[in-house]
């Protein structure tokens, strides 16, 4: 066992260094090749469709369309409509001294179910903020007071470091019964949370904790030992009509497969493989409609799809670079009609490219009849 010596803060610190000297590592499937980019969104600055280092994405049908919502680092978040390519929404986090959000998801509101919000996981600041949608258009947003918000500084339960992504689960009417969060800095775990409805607004109740903190570089803490829980998406697998949670551990360089109560299934990858065919930073995971996950690998500077209930590999697809059809350091993929679209951070674009196969739509979307109508 190889043992990291480093504090907490000192090895969120090293976690957070991006990998820039990793070499995009390919198979033999569909890997190695260029995107083929149909077309380009965005680029570098300021203004409303332009990015500082987009760290956060999801892509979601609203009013008849598909939307992303993408978070950059001046705590920006801009609603973009990918068929009209326009900026429909902007606004600023309410602070963001310490650093910005990491994570988003768009799901039912857990004020109210006919609406669509956006969970924020802002991740410097500690915390997860909850807005409803829409958001207001402006050139020039301003801080934004969230409808809901939860979270403090800490290592106690319902406490956190840094939040990297939320999991909304629903009920059949698609109220929202539990939410998931994911954390690293040295309390690296997913914590899960009831929604107590007696008290208006409702209350975020801590019910108990997934994984524990993997200081072993080989993850031989334990067997959900953690190292940046990167992102979290809920699936049911059609064979056991269970209820899993699907995660990026980013630095162990794996994909886990855990039950809502905290039983580990499996694991794809392994900490130590330095191999081509090894996930490299994983980061974003996006679960399609045909049980497959695609995976935006930060390190490898790849996307990744794979069958999530027998771990295949099916395509490895990018290159690195700077041009058109290269990716730099992705943090978020999705799917929107019949193209990928790769959330290029360190090219500050969203790259939208034909597959190297087709692909199913993006699995348990919310209902485009949530919340469309402002």
């Amino acid at each position: 066992m190889i043992r990291r010596r480093t504090s907490h803060h000192a090895r969120a610190a090293l976690l957070a260094i991006p990998c820039l000297l990793l070499s995009c590592g390919c198979d033999t499937q569909s890997t190695g090749n260029e995107l083929d980019t149909k077309r380009v969104l965005g680029e570098s600055g300021t203004q409303n469709a332009q990015f500082v280092y987009p760290r956060g994405m999801d892509i979601f049908e609203y009013k008849g369309t598909p939307h992303a919502i993408i978070v950059d680092k001046t705590a920006r978040l801009q609603l973009i409509n990918l068929e009209s390519e326009s900026v429909v929404g902007v606004i600023h986090t309410p602070r963001w001294d310490r650093g910005k959000p990491t994570g988003l998801t768009v799901a039912p509101s857990l004020l109210d179910a006919t609406k669509l919000a956006i969970y924020v996981a802002d991740t410097h600041e500690f915390r997860v903020l909850v807005y409803e949608l829409p958001l207001p258009f402006t050139t020039d947003p301003q801080p934004t007071k969230p409808d809901y918000q939860f979270g403090s500084y800490g290592e106690e339960p319902g406490q956190f470091i840094y939040p990297t992504d939320v999991a909304v689960e629903t009920d059949g009417t698609q109220i929202v019964t539990e939410l998931f969060v994911s954390e690293y800095g040295g309390n690296d775990r997913i914590n899960r949370f009831r929604v107590d409805r007696s008290t208006i607004p409702p209350t975020m109740v801590w019910e108990s904790q997934i994984g524990i903190p993997g200081e072993e570089v080989d993850a031989s803490d334990g067997p959900l030992a953690l190292a940046r829980p990167q992102s979290i998406e809920l699936w049911t697998n059609p064979s056991t009509n269970q209820r899993e949670i699907i995660l990026s551990d980013a630095s162990h360089h794996r994909i886990g497969r855990v039950t809502t109560d905290g039983q580990l299934i499996t694991w794809y990858g392994d900490p130590l493989d330095t191999s081509d065919d090894a996930f490299r930073f994983p980061y974003g995971i996006t679960i399609l409609e045909d049980n497959t996950a695609l995976i935006a690998e930060f390190g490898g500077n790849r996307i990744t799809n794979i069958d999530i209930e027998s771990g295949e590999v099916l395509f490895r697809y990018g290159v690195t670079g700077r041009s058109v059809g290269q990716l730099a350091q992705p943090w978020a993929v999705g799917v929107a009609g019949d193209q990928l679209v790769i959330l290029d951070s360190g090219n500050s674009r969203l790259q939208f490219c034909k597959p190297p196969r087709p692909l199913a739509p993006e699995y348990t979307r919310p209902s485009s009849t949530v919340g469309a109508t402002p």
